[in-house]
């Protein structure tokens, strides 16, 4: 399975997950706002601010990708079981790590410094990723709260996109 690759960096390559259909939500998530069509874009401003939006990910993702570190504080989140989000204004777009072999272990935020992966970083609470970074599920997010079915969904694609890398 020929999975898109976002970017390669210096500790991570970012690739699109797969569906067992094949389609790629995260591929389609960047491609619609680079063309301003995410979601409804009733007027030139959306489409504008959508457009710096998929600036917005791709540098994110470049970022995390060569530091392991978010472009800032608050720009990443844990939800659950190992699945963590690129956050920018009220768009989502989950991510996970993996071996490249259908392997997953959750990595989960770190709550003690003591614990950290890298105590002498501002971020010391996120640990080390696994060198393969998958983007998953796209969604908006209008409430404080990460709605079920999003996480839900999250957790397919996930494990949808690992077992491609069982069979392969």
């Amino acid at each position: 399975m020929k999975r898109r690759t976002v970017v390669i960096g210096e500790l991570h390559r970012v690739d699109c997950a797969v569906r067992n259909d094949g389609s790629s939500p995260a591929g389609d998530f960047l491609d619609a706002l680079k063309t301003g069509k995410w979601e409804s874009a009733d007027d030139d401003k959306a489409t504008d601010e959508q457009i710096s939006d998929y600036h917005w990910f791709l540098n994110a993702m470049r970022h995390w990708a060569n530091t392991g570190e978010p472009v800032y504080r608050g720009a990443i989140n844990a939800l659950q079981d190992g699945v963590w989000e690129f956050r920018h204004g009220d768009k989502r777009l989950t991510f996970y790590d993996t071996d490249g072999r259908g392997n997953y272990i959750a990595k989960l935020p770190i709550r003690n410094h003591e614990d950290a992966d890298a105590p002498d970083s501002d971020y010391w609470e996120i640990p080390f990723f696994d060198n393969q970074i998958r983007i998953g599920h796209a969604f908006t997010k209008a409430s404080q709260k990460t709605p079920r079915a999003d996480l839900s969904e999250s957790r397919k694609v996930r494990e949808e996109d690992l077992s491609h890398d069982r069979c392969d």
